[in-house]
This record gives C-alpha cells, structure tokens and sequence, in this order.
C-alpha cells in the first residue's frame, strides 16, 4: 500500500511539473521590420551617409547597435555596444534612430518592448579601384 501511495504522489508531482512547465514555455515573436530584411538593408543603403573622410581613405568597418523596439514598434534607447570611430558611431546612431516604425515583438500573442542588437557594415563602394561617393 505505501508502494502504491508513493507512485500515487510521484505521479501527481511529475503532472504537476509538466503543467508549470507548459505554462513558462511562453511563445515569442521577434520584431520585424516593415517588408523584413530585404527592405531593412535598401533602408540602410539609401539612408547611410559613410563618413566623408573615412570615405576618402578608404575605411570600412561594422557598429553594433542595440535598441528597443517598443510595444507601438518605435524605436528607443539607441545605444552603441561595438564602436568605431565617433563618426561612424555617430551616423549608426542616426541611421537607426530614423528608421521606420517596426512590427512589435510579442510574447503569447501580445506587443512587448523587445531589446534587439544590430550590426550596421559601412562599405566603400569601389569601381576600376576608385571609391564612389555614396552619399550622392
């Protein structure tokens, strides 16, 4: 009887478990951006200004960003996690700060603030060898 009455209770343990567990398993939808990532890079492409003098000297390089997406899908906290120069820190900063307002996170079917880190690749556009002027 006693064996019987502890795989009663450990039955009831493991059920119970399992529904704490079903309810913690929240689904989560990231952010996106308005037609996705297609239509986020013709935006950073069409909006990015490369700094003129990093631009001349042929300097590339990456800025990691990381901003919230608010429950409205504007965008806040712009902050620089990976710099570069002040000058492109700066213009990454500007670049998503300007971005259009993006499809809200949700968590189980309902908008959240959603904190998303971003890399933003500054290139010379190069043709013969010669670097094209991108901000015209």
């Amino acid at each position: 009887m006693k064996k019987l009455y502890n795989l009663l209770v450990l039955c009831c343990l493991l059920l119970a478990n399992s529904q704490m567990m079903a309810q913690t398993q929240d689904k989560i939808e990231e952010p996106q951006y308005p037609g996705g990532r297609k239509e986020l890079l013709k935006y950073m492409e069409e909006h990015m200004v490369h700094p003129a003098d990093m631009r001349e000297l042929g300097i590339e390089g990456e800025v990691v960003v990381e901003f919230f997406v608010e429950r409205s899908g504007v965008i806040s906290g712009v902050n620089v996690v990976k710099g570069l120069t002040k000058a492109f820190d700066d213009e990454a900063v500007r670049l998503t700060r300007g971005m259009p307002r993006w499809i809200p996170g949700k968590k189980n079917g309902v908008p959240v603030r959603y904190r998303m880190t971003m890399p933003i690749n500054f290139k010379v556009k190069r043709h013969f060898g010669k670097h094209i002027d991108q901000s015209k």
